[in-house]
């Protein structure tokens, strides 16, 4: 998954730098499109997403950290939701779509770290009581749902925005 996620944010860094180093004028269209591109990789990935946790779930699997690492894992782990999302809302700020993509990205990535720190807790500190399936269940659905809420909207304000550019070319061929 995370590899997966690396190609996905470098696919989209690397056409902004080749885009930058061509210079000229920026190309809305092409950006529009890879905005919409990725909104559709990024549902594939959840689809990957989703197969992990179904996995983990059944197989009452989870992360395990040592000790007092867990410890240090939460505090990353919150410090990178807080960040991602107030990223995310600044974003929508900004026209760039790579930068919307970007801030998508990670805050895909930080709800997975919310999940992965979830169940490391589960197994470091749950009793014999408690079903830890049930709750990486529960997590698991939400955090797919998100995700898949995410690239939805990736993908049909790509869409949005190349109807928008190819109507504006029209009117200024007539």
């Amino acid at each position: 998954y995370y590899i997966l996620l690396a190609f996905l944010r470098g696919g989209v860094l690397s056409y902004q730098n080749k885009r930058r180093r061509l210079g000229g004028e920026s190309d809305r269209l092409a950006e529009a499109k890879k905005y919409r591109a990725s909104g559709a990789l990024l549902l594939v990935l959840n689809v990957t997403l989703s197969g992990m946790m179904a996995q983990m779930i059944f197989s009452k699997q989870g992360f395990h950290y040592y000790s007092w690492t867990i410890y240090g894992v939460a505090t990353y782990a919150f410090y990178k939701i807080t960040m991602s999302i107030i990223h995310l809302f600044k974003a929508k700020q900004h026209d760039d779509l790579t930068v919307r993509a970007i801030r998508n990205f990670n805050f895909v990535d930080a709800l997975v770290s919310i999940l992965s720190l979830q169940t490391a807790l589960l197994f470091a500190f749950a009793g014999e009581e408690i079903d830890v399936s049930l709750f990486n269940t529960f997590t698991s659905i939400g955090v797919s749902v998100c995700a898949l809420g995410v690239s939805i909207s990736m993908i049909v304000m790509g869409n949005k925005r190349v109807k928008e550019i190819k109507e504006e070319e029209t009117r200024g061929k007539i």
